[in-house]
């Protein structure tokens, strides 16, 4: 009776032994994984093209964590309500790149809410073009018969234009805008080492360079758009301004801008006004995005014998850090298709 009794004692003095192992190197791998996450700098963009930036100046960089507030897909922001989610995302977050302009119309929220946070705007400084939709949707308003008003949701695309990426020129200067500030932060952290600044400047300049190269496809594109053996005219009429910047830099004219979101809906009324305008101008372009339909520009086109050509304004991917890169350049080739 008292050999069973020492034995079950033994087991039960294992079993404690074994148990005790156990709750330490639980406890020790859960520290080790908070530890982890405290050090690692939190950065938040707010959509697709500053995510971009983000995720190319931190590659390589273990102790900085890039996430994308919105979904890749989700396109511009223009009229995004934040959701439970992207609060909870954002109390975790040490910076948030924006692209500014007023882009982010739900910035004072995140203000008021997060007043510690810091925010780098990455177009701070740019001249941005003045937003052709928001001239474009007053002058339809204004036209809009009483019983008319609150019949659809309102677009706010503010008052510039902010879609400055698509110039890679202007692309550029918010990468140092956000190169700048982002190791202005670093050096003044001590949740990083400062090697990481080092690591950034040198991710920016293989990452500016990329972009210059690109740019040199833009300028011989333009070059070739207005030289003495291309004949074009160079009017357009584009659906969304996103297409404005890269427009301007090859010598491409925006004739009319229609304020096409995802769910615009226009009617006959308008399309037909659109259509004659298209022809009275003899406007041969219609640019549309990948990211909308081209079911009312290729309406337009069947009226008027004018082409539709889809441009990729870089707002929604796969996450790969190549993708504006990619995009812009498919963009060029759909430009070149204008040479004659």
């Amino acid at each position: 009776m008292k050999k069973k009794l020492l034995v079950l004692l033994g087991i039960m003095a294992l079993i404690i032994v074994i148990s005790s192992t156990i709750i330490r190197i639980s406890t020790k791998n859960v520290a080790t994984d908070v530890t982890q996450d405290e050090v690692k700098l939190q950065i938040v963009t707010t959509f697709y093209p500053v995510y971009m930036i983000g995720l190319n100046l931190m590659e390589g960089v273990e102790s900085v964590d890039v996430k994308s507030l919105t979904d890749l897909n989700t396109g511009c922001l223009h009229d995004y309500q934040l959701t439970t989610e992207d609060m909870k995302i954002i109390s975790t977050a040490d910076v948030m790149i924006i692209n500014g302009g007023g882009m982010e119309g739900f910035l004072e929220d995140i203000m008021a809410n997060y007043p510690d946070l810091t925010i780098i705007d990455a177009s701070q400084g740019i001249e941005m073009l003045p937003s052709a939709e928001e001239h474009a949707s007053d002058e339809a308003d204004s036209a809009k018969e009483p019983s008319e008003e609150g019949s659809e949701e309102e677009h706010d695309h503010g008052e510039w234009n902010a879609h400055v990426w698509l110039d890679p020129l202007l692309y550029i200067k918010q990468i140092e805008n956000v190169t700048k500030n982002l190791s202005d932060y670093i050096k003044n952290s001590e949740m990083v080492d400062l090697s990481v600044v080092e690591r950034l400047d040198s991710n920016a300049e293989s990452y500016t360079e990329k972009v210059r190269t690109l740019d040199q496809q833009i300028i011989e594109l333009s070059n070739e758009l207005n030289s003495e053996n291309t004949l074009m005219k160079r009017d357009a009429v584009i659906f969304h301004d996103a297409f404005a910047y890269l427009a301007n830099r090859v010598g491409i004219t925006v004739a009319h801008t229609i304020p096409l979101d995802s769910d615009t809906v226009l009617v006959s009324a308008e399309i037909g006004e659109i259509i004659d305008e298209v022809n009275l101008g003899s406007i041969q372009y219609l640019f549309t995005e990948e990211q909308y339909s081209d079911h009312i520009a290729s309406q337009i086109a069947a009226e008027t014998g004018a082409s539709v050509y889809i441009i990729d304004s870089a707002v929604t991917g796969d996450g790969s850090k190549n993708s504006y890169l990619e995009a812009m350049k498919e963009n060029v080739e759909t430009l070149k298709r204008l040479v004659k």
